[in-house]
């Protein structure tokens, strides 16, 4: 027990003790049939459909399911110990965090999203809620406890990251069923939120933001794929490939190594696409597996929660993932601890018995919570045409600065030769467009293409282009 106690200590910081998962299969025996038999039809509802797409689709079903169900068994073998030093683990990922952040940054710490060499921003904004409800739930000694708990707020707001508060605000509402730190959680999100409020930092303004920050398009191109492929999806870790270049290139790092310089390397272009995700659970497990596979892991949060029925922890734990995966894909595996984290917690959950109508009826609630983005779009209205104010793109300057009349638009700039390559991120349409080309830009004729995307439906969809011609 103490030896577990140490790997679940480590795991934040060193991502790749998970991958020693499957020496727990045999842990799998101590749990009940039920249980058994819902992880059976997962495995089944991975298997299957991948049985038609090819054998590189089974292949990567067949390790994805030996994956899970090891991370299960150990989550079994861990019930005893339960998730308590897992919060030691996060207070040193915390530190890191702050570290690697002031050497990317340097004095502009402070105005910008927090990085770590191996967590996306919006990764450390799960894992600063994580750390959150670890302190108000586990009886760590109260300095530890006191620190943990502030430490994952600060990170969780230097993150920037509105997925993690929106872990927070549902995993906090489902503590509320079952004990009174629930209330604290939800205690702890309104003063996050009056903290917010009253900086003027622009990480703190994102959590007052509403716009998806190209989610739509993702979501919009995973959709496209599983209507192409409704029974058997494209198979595990593939649909990534689809989905290369929607908001990134071919391969991107984490922000921290691009930060720094370090470009993704030619040789792992071909498998970027095994870190592009669509963003939404509900949508991956689509493109992926199909309606059978979306049903399958559905049926296994399900199973989930209905085992944590009763235990604050689990429950908010389960709970948060879920929120975040509307949004975001936390629980996508293997990841550097974020979606193994879950797989643990719902072997503790597992081990504790459930009715199956309860579970039932837990998958039927899952599934509307990931599909609550869709619902929301889907009932936007088209804004009216916006007005082009003016454009100024001096010749040989490599700047540029668009401004529109117009609400309810976002826009992306792209710049085009022989292939295309976005400028930036993406804007408020309403405000000023002001942009910059590539250094080092070879010489010649380029098209400068401004893309105004409006709600539509499940995504968003692009409604205008003004193109422009310049010189370099």
């Amino acid at each position: 027990m103490r030896a577990l106690a140490w790997g679940l200590a480590l795991s934040p910081i060193f991502p790749p003790l998970s991958l020693l998962s499957p020496l727990f299969l045999p842990q799998l025996r101590k749990l009940p049939k039920a249980a058994w038999a819902v992880l059976a039809l997962y495995g089944l509802s991975l298997l299957l459909p991948a049985l038609f797409v090819g054998k590189e689709a089974l292949t990567l079903a067949a390790l994805r399911l030996l994956y899970v169900l090891g991370l299960v068994g150990a989550g079994v073998a861990l019930a005893p110990v339960g998730l308590g030093p897992l919060g030691y683990g996060l207070f040193v990922l915390y530190l890191e965090a702050f570290l690697a952040s002031y050497l990317a940054f340097g004095d502009r710490v402070s105005s910008e999203r927090l990085l770590h060499p191996y967590h996306s921003p919006v990764g450390l904004g799960l894992m600063g809620t994580l750390g959150i409800l670890l302190a108000l739930h586990v009886r760590y000694p109260w300095p530890f406890r006191v620190l943990l708990g502030l430490l994952g707020g600060v990170v969780l707001l230097l993150s920037g990251s509105r997925g993690g508060l929106l872990a927070l605000l549902v995993g906090g509402a489902a503590g509320v069923l079952f004990q009174r730190q629930g209330w604290l959680a939800l205690g702890a999100a309104g003063l996050f939120l009056l903290l917010a409020g009253s900086l003027e930092a622009p990480v703190a303004q994102r959590f007052f933001q509403t716009q998806l920050s190209g989610r739509e398009g993702l979501w919009l191109r995973a959709y496209e794929v599983f209507q192409a492929h409704p029974w058997t999806g494209v198979g595990p870790y593939l649909l990534g490939d689809k989905l290369k270049g929607v908001l990134f290139g071919d391969c991107f790092l984490f922000p921290f190594l691009e930060r720094r310089g370090v470009a993704c390397p030619e040789a792992l272009k071909p498998l970027g696409g095994l870190w592009t995700f669509a963003h939404n659970h509900l949508l991956q497990s689509l493109g992926e597996s199909g309606l059978l596979g979306a049903m399958g892991l559905l049926l296994l949060m399900g199973a989930f929660l209905a085992g944590a029925w009763g235990s604050g922890l689990l429950f908010s734990l389960l709970l948060a993932f879920l929120a975040m995966g509307m949004v975001d894909n936390p629980f996508s595996v293997p990841s550097p601890f974020r979606g193994e984290v879950f797989f643990l917690a719902g072997g503790m959950a597992l081990l504790r018995g459930f009715r199956p109508p309860l579970a039932l009826g837990l998958a039927g609630a899952s599934a509307l919570l990931l599909g609550l983005p869709f619902l929301y779009l889907a009932t936007r209205t088209a804004p009216p045409p916006p007005t082009l104010l003016y454009a100024a793109i001096p010749q040989g300057k490599g700047v540029g600065a668009v401004r529109l009349q117009g609400e309810g638009y976002r826009a992306q700039v792209w710049l085009c030769r022989e292939g295309c390559r976005r400028l930036g991120w993406e804007w408020d349409a309403s405000k000023p467009i002001l942009f910059s080309f590539p250094e080092n830009l070879p010489p010649g004729r380029y098209q400068v293409r401004i893309v105004l995307f409006g709600q539509h439906r499940l995504a968003q969809k692009p409604r205008y282009v003004l193109p422009f011609e310049v010189e370099r």
